[in-house]
């Protein structure tokens, strides 16, 4: 048959394309499964990728391994060979871990029975040692009782696991077209399961006598490898095109975190400007009052003018309550409680491991204790959106007379000379200048970004509040009239 002929002169090329399938969709699965997300996919997938790359570099191996047999001695191929049908086991086990993680909680039953697979196989492995002398035969039942007892239950409990996570919540209501990916992906993988853990080397036990690798050939036409090639470049380009869901679950995190920001500082502006100016005009206003009140001598004036004089108290008191619901909620733990809630929080831990280090942390007032707080917020988001970094430190110490804390990344850097005086900057030095300190920005194209605060230790906890002393002085002087 002509498609068998020329389906056999390129078998070489069949089984390279069959290993480069499979490395591109374990490298593609690592790559993007170490972004942070509230998936848990997202953690399992590093099972798949496993997979994927020791499963392409068994595949390698049927075409190198017979090219290096005209120049090494035989010894040293047997041993190749056997390194290869280890590659081509522990392939299948990640698979088989991967299909548990996804399905979990696991039962007790389904833990038992991933106990019996293994078993099973290293047990098979000790009989084949022990009672099968020919090396190329021992290969031969040990690849063929891996796909067996490994890989078959493996991509099978695998396949599902994505069916699960496709018919998911999360999948169904907000991303039902990476869920539709997860689906196909789950099908092409099932579909792989049965032609890799089936269609096996020809054997004299059953299923091997009957569906082996020659009876496929000799049904079809064309090798079972090139069909396995199909199955594992669809599942590739479906498993790829759902891992888009994690770009976008950053870029919403990312927007929100924005959106955040931005009415924090508008909340905070028009704060601050009702207590520069609605405030203090309606002080002048009262005082104004006050002041005209020993001047009327009309009884119905008088009256009008404490009346008003009254409205007005309402309008400051109703002033200030607004200006307090515009503010976030002050601290109400220690320096340490209050860090180690802030980075814990989901926005930024399920983008970036974030180690925090504090070493004899003082006990600081709500209003110090808040700046410091603003300044590791706005430094923390500022690596999640720009830095690309897998790691962030905050590191707060006392040092002689003086607090320290930095924020270091691991991230893209940046030119710091160049760096541009933005809002997220400027609120950073605000919160610094206001802790009686200065900040300095360290960074580097390639080397990450340091943040560092230093301020006086003896003035963190009794610098005065300005604002609120204004307002007492206005209120101060309103009683003296």
């Amino acid at each position: 048959m002509f498609w068998k002929e020329l389906f056999a002169l390129n078998q070489v090329i069949i089984l390279s394309i069959y290993g480069q399938v499979f490395f591109v969709l374990g490298l593609a699965i690592f790559m993007q499964s170490r972004r942070r997300s509230r998936l848990k996919l997202a953690r399992d997938l590093r099972w798949l990728a496993l997979f994927g790359i020791l499963h392409g570099l068994h595949e390698w191996g049927l075409v190198f391994i017979p090219i290096q047999a005209d120049y090494l001695p035989s010894a040293v191929i047997v041993v190749l060979q056997m390194a290869q049908v280890w590659l081509l086991a522990v392939s299948f086990v990640a698979l088989l871990i991967f299909g548990l993680v996804l399905l979990e909680p696991l039962s007790q039953s389904m833990r038992w029975f991933a106990f019996f697979l293994l078993s099973g196989w290293l047990a098979l492995v000790l009989l084949v040692y022990l009672f099968i002398p020919d090396s190329s035969e021992r290969i031969r039942q040990i690849a063929t009782g891996s796909r067996y007892l490994i890989g078959l239950p493996g991509g099978m409990l695998s396949a599902l696991g994505l069916y699960r996570q496709a018919q998911s919540r999360l999948m169904v209501a907000e991303n039902a077209r990476y869920g539709r990916m997860l689906h196909w992906a789950a099908w092409f993988l099932f579909a792989y399961t049965l032609s890799a853990g089936l269609i096996v080397a020809p054997a004299s036990f059953f299923p091997a006598n009957i569906l082996n690798r020659a009876a496929f050939l000799e049904w079809s036409g064309i090798p079972v490898e090139l069909l396995r090639s199909i199955f594992g470049l669809l599942l590739t380009i479906s498993i790829i095109r759902a891992l888009e869901l994690f770009e976008v679950e950053v870029e919403q995190l990312i927007e929100t975190m924005e959106v955040e920001a931005i009415r924090a500082t508008e909340r905070e502006r028009i704060g601050q400007e009702i207590h520069d100016g609605v405030i203090q005009g309606a002080y002048s206003v009262g005082l104004i009052l006050d002041s005209m009140a020993k001047h009327i001598d009309n009884p119905l004036a008088g009256q009008r003018l404490t009346q008003a004089q009254q409205v007005l108290e309402q309008v400051i008191l109703g002033l200030r309550r607004y200006m307090t619901s515009l503010r976030t909620r002050p601290p109400e733990g220690c320096l340490a409680e209050e860090l180690a809630a802030l980075t814990a929080e989901p926005r930024f831990r399920s983008l970036v491991n974030i180690r925090l280090e504090i070493a004899d942390a003082p006990r600081l007032d709500a209003t110090h204790t808040g700046h410091i707080l603003g300044l590791v917020q706005e430094a923390l988001s500022n690596v999640v959106r720009h830095a690309q970094a897998s790691q962030v430190i905050v590191h707060l110490q006392e040092r002689r007379d003086v607090m320290e804390l930095t924020v270091q990344d691991d991230g893209q850097g940046f030119a710091s000379q160049r760096v541009a005086a933005g809002y997220g900057l400027l609120t950073m030095r605000n919160h610094a200048q206001l802790l009686g300190g200065q900040l300095t920005i360290d960074s580097a194209p390639g080397k990450g970004a340091t943040v560092k605060v230093v301020w006086p230790r003896s003035d963190s906890g009794n610098r005065p509040d300005v604002q609120g002393d204004s307002r007492e002085r206005v209120a101060d002087s309103r009683n003296r009239e």
